[in-house]
């Protein structure tokens, strides 16, 4: 290695280590800030915990606690249990069987009464049910599915003081936790000195408060993560109590109501009258207008998870034939694929496993607010046909009246629908949600997209949001509409009245609102929850009060289909236009150069597909366009490079003239540059023309809603949005996963080959100089770090690099053929006289 690389290496690898370490410090800032964020997070959850356990611990004398004899007049204590006359629940005290008969008083002031067993549980401290009177169902309430409520556990003892240990267990939408153990984890995570308060005993029966008094609902054991529920014990006789006031809307079973179109299957909940599925028909030759195409997860969901590929998810109601618009049709299953969810949506996990529900506070068109309650109201349906749906619910001080119309003209209009929103009452607070998009994985990852426009003085601008790690709002601005995407699919909230200033994202836990992609990682891990997290995007309705009008487009971001709806609610006469288009996405490190190149192909392209019918094919014949316009710019650079040939000798005679002056030696090479007329710098000039072209072509292939779907070689690519499959396996392999993709392995061997046919180095390497070694490493190099790098990328992507290559080959071997006649005439052609005369001097 000669001094001159060693020096280039050596400022090279300087250049990166300080690179290194800024971007370290940088990281180091941003981890030190986040450290601090998240305990702020804590220490104010702490403060919330501690004043939930201080506000909701129940007092001994709230519990209906009793002591239990074995003799009629208090003698021979037992232990103590929980009175709901005329029963008594307990816990078994030891491990032989529990008397059939035992005494306990309602009240100091009773006298003892008698009760008999009439239930024992199975194993160490199981549950004792004791009854006064004849045996009878044991009354609980219904347990709701979804809200968040507060549960009393409680271990009666066996021991005359303490008579009971009680702890606060929380219950949100199916999951069950408890504070105190919250708590002394985050204490423990602050590092802060804490005693917690005794816990409870291995066993506990769980409280459930309603409308002020306490029913019983379920067993906690402290070695399993869920509850047992009484009504779900064999051999239990219970019998569920009918809810009241607030509690019934709570308790309502969970009706779907289903409006669909050519484009769109909207499925309506009574849960918050919203939106709990969008549901978009794939491409067929039944329902040729939608423009969703079936991709591979599509076909894999309804071949081996078809649990979880049923469109509407649960038994549904459609409208009723003719006039009669109350008596409304009921479907016990629908279609079996044949749809996309855009949103996500109830999971049927294989096996033993329970359902994953989604909280109503995730669907569309929901009203939440600081209040949790109020996204659980149960609707009642009020109106319901073909082309809309009218949901109504009352909240004491407020009513709520909702309305969701379809599209009249849904050939110009497509994946669009209108939502109008009533509110008699209090409306302060309210905001308007769009639901969680689905998961698009775009060049091996996901590539959520969020966006709103404004308008100011006239001017109309779109922005985009970094997608948050937690919640983000903005309270200053009145935005036209916001944008949720996916990448290629999402959602389009549109107010069309005025509304509060002010709009919000939410950041949603992968685990809490899971991917359908999960179900298909199960076995392998290939898609975590934890690592595809969700957003949901928000809109204020106006404190004021009123009605608020929304147009919702939800669909394909896909260029015709957005002009299409652009079109149609344009208005000429005042100058507005939705300028939905905005919405699509570019994913790539330098888009924001790169999108206008990326725009201008995506003309190109859409002809010659126009031409071929073939996306693949238009690919190809991209690339061999991109070669031709850049080609003046190559042919360029190479007579530029030939120039500079032609003078290498002059230009080594004045350096070894000036070897002690290397200031003259260049000041006389700039001399010699511009009398000959050639510019040094003038050969990368066109390589630095060509780049937002090429990046352009990169960010093009990778965002394109078009190739999304589109087959080239039907069992092998698939998909030109997704890397091909040529044969797959059951368990994944570090940095290949379970797939084998040919195509980046084409095109790493035509990359190899591309550096042995444009390298001029002899084929032994004995006879190489260092340099043309070091070269030839790199290039095997390189190689293989662009067949590892491009092995998850879209297939579209390794089509047109795959194709570039070979172009370049050829064209390569076409112009040195050319040039080499011109080569040889301008090395051949006499020097000018002066620089003769320096020569033979």
């Amino acid at each position: 290695m000669d001094k001159r690389t060693l020096l280039l290496v050596f400022s090279f690898t300087l250049i990166l280590l300080f690179i290194n370490q800024y971007f370290q410090q940088q990281n180091d800032e941003s981890v030190r800030i986040w450290h601090q964020q998240q305990t702020a997070k804590k220490q104010e959850k702490v403060a919330n915990l501690e004043a939930l356990l201080q506000k909701h611990q129940n007092s001994t004398s709230e519990l209906p606690v009793v002591s239990l004899f074995q003799q009629e007049g208090g003698k021979e204590f037992l232990s103590h249990g929980l009175l709901f006359e005329p029963f008594i629940l307990a816990l078994s005290w030891n491990k032989e069987a529990a008397p059939a008969e035992i005494y306990a008083s309602p009240s100091p002031t009773d006298s003892p009464k008698k009760f008999h067993l009439t239930f024992q549980q199975k194993g160490e401290e199981g549950l004792l049910v004791y009854q006064e009177a004849a045996e009878q169902p044991l009354p609980i309430p219904r347990f709701p599915e979804f809200g968040t409520y507060d549960l009393q556990l409680v271990t009666p003892l066996a021991t005359q003081s303490p008579s009971y240990l009680t702890q606060l267990g929380n219950y949100t939408d199916g999951h069950f936790s408890l504070p105190q153990e919250e708590l002394t984890k985050l204490k423990k995570q602050l590092d802060e000195h804490y005693t917690p308060p005794p816990t409870l005993m291995n066993t506990a029966i769980v409280l459930f408060k309603r409308e002020g008094q306490a029913y019983p609902v379920a067993i906690y054991r402290k070695n399993s993560p869920a509850l047992t529920y009484l009504s779900e014990m064999p051999d239990l006789s219970t019998q569920m109590i009918a809810p009241q006031s607030s509690a019934q809307q709570a308790a309502q079973e969970e009706l779907f109501y289903v409006l669909e179109t050519p484009y769109q299957q909207l499925v309506f909940s009574n849960y918050g009258g919203a939106l709990a599925e969008i549901n978009l028909p794939v491409q067929s030759k039944q329902n040729p207008k939608s423009v969703v195409k079936e991709i591979e997860f599509d076909r894999e969901m309804v071949a081996h998870h078809p649990n979880n590929a049923y469109f509407p998810a649960h038994p549904y109601f459609t409208p009723a034939e003719g006039k009669d618009s109350q008596n409304f049709q009921y479907h016990t299953q629908g279609q079996l694929g044949g749809y996309y969810p855009l949103l996500r949506r109830d999971l049927f996990p294989s096996g033993n496993q329970k359902i994953v529900r989604i909280s109503p506070v995730h669907y569309a068109f929901n009203l939440i607010s600081e209040y949790p309650e109020i996204s659980h109201l149960v609707y009642t349906v009020k109106h319901f046909d073909h082309n809309s749906i009218t949901f109504e619910a009352n909240q004491g001080f407020r009513r709520i009246t909702k309305t969701y119309t379809l599209e009249e003209n849904e050939k110009n209009a497509p994946y669009c629908f209108n939502a109008t929103i009533k509110i008699e009452g209090d409306s302060r607070g309210l905001w308007v949600t769009s639901g969680v998009p689905e998961v698009e994985i775009i060049s091996g990852s996901p590539a959520p997209a969020l966006k709103y426009r404004i308008t100011r003085k006239g001017k109309s601008e779109v922005v985009s949001i970094s997608p948050p790690s937690d919640a983000t709002t903005v309270t200053s601005i009145f935005p036209d509409w916001i944008c949720n995407s996916n990448g290629f699919l999402g959602t389009i909230l549109d107010p069309l009245t005025e509304i509060d200033p002010g709009l919000r994202v939410d950041h949603v836990s992968g685990i809490e609102v899971p991917s359908r992609l999960t179900v298909l990682g199960q076995q392998t891990d290939r898609f975590k929850a934890q690592d595809l997290p969700g957003y949901m995007t928000l809109l204020p309705l106006k404190s004021s009060g009123g009605t608020a009008t929304f147009r919702m487009f939800a669909g394909p971001f896909a260029s015709k289909v957005l002009k299409t709806v652009d079109t149609t609610f344009s208005n000429p006469e005042t100058g507005y236009n939705p300028d939905y288009i905005a919405c699509q996405s570019f994913h790539g490190w330098f888009s924001f150069i790169s999108e206008p190149f990326a725009k201008f192909l995506f003309i190109l392209m859409q002809f010659f597909y126009a031409v071929t019918g073939s996306w693949a094919f238009s690919i190809v014949l991209l690339t061999v366009a991109l070669r031709i316009m850049l080609y003046p710019l190559n042919a360029w650079s190479t007579k530029s490079m030939l120039r500079l040939q032609q003078i290498a000798p002059e230009v080594k005679a004045i350096q070894e003239r000036y070897k002690k002056d290397p200031k003259k030696a260049q000041l006389e090479v700039m001399n010699l540059y511009k009398e000959r007329g050639v510019n040094p710098v003038s050969g990368c000039l066109p390589l630095l023309i060509q780049m937002p072209f090429l990046i352009g072509m990169f960010d093009l292939l990778k965002s394109t809603f078009e190739l999304r779907g589109a087959s080239f070689i039907p069992g092998w690519i698939d998909n030109l949005t997704a890397p091909d499959v040529l044969f797959s396996w059951a368990t994944p392999i570090p940095l290949i996963g379970n797939q084998f993709h040919l195509l980046p392995i084409l095109l790493g061997a035509v990359m190899w080959m591309q550096q042995r046919f444009m390298s001029s180095a002899p084929k032994d390497a004995n006879q190489m100089t260092e340099q043309e070694r070091q070269q030839r490493v790199m290039g095997n190099m390189m190689a293989v770090v662009f067949t590892v790098m491009f092995y998850q990328f879209p297939s579209g992507l390794n089509i047109y690099w795959l194709s570039s290559m070979l172009l370049g080959m050829l064209q390569q071997g076409w112009t040195s053929r050319k040039m080499k006649k011109e080569t040889a005439k301008i090395l051949a052609a006499p020097l000018p006289p002066k620089v003769k005369k320096e020569t033979k001097k």
